[in-house]
């Protein structure tokens, strides 16, 4: 049983380990979905100012919680539909497990 309710779900797509002569896939490679929670967000960056001109910058970040030590790799493609309709397909910045005093996995942190 999970810590947080894992309501939402994500799509993974893991490229092929099978490469042409060109190192590029040569199929599709698996894909499965896995139960989640994410925490969406974004930041706006402001860069320094060239005279009259004013730069600036918006970040957007995804956190995605998944239930113990999942299978998740920075080849994969994640994708996930969120609550307005807009889907977002990215590769993961970063994996972080979280653990228990134990040693077991409880959480499998992903940022998008």
């Amino acid at each position: 049983m999970a810590i947080f309710p894992m309501r939402q779900t994500i799509t993974v797509k893991r490229p092929s380990d099978e490469l042409d002569r060109w190192g590029n896939p040569v199929n599709d490679g698996a894909e499965f979905t896995l139960k989640c929670r994410i925490d969406e967000g974004s930041t706006a960056v402001k860069a320094r100012n060239n005279g009259v001109v004013r730069s600036e910058e918006a970040v957007a970040s995804a956190r995605i919680l998944l239930d113990r030590l999942a299978d998740v790799r920075y080849t994969d493609v994640i994708s996930y539909t969120n609550e307005l309709g807009e889907t977002m397909e990215k590769r993961p910045k970063e994996i972080n497990v979280k653990r228990h005093i134990d040693g077991k996995a409880l959480l499998t942190e992903v940022y998008l």
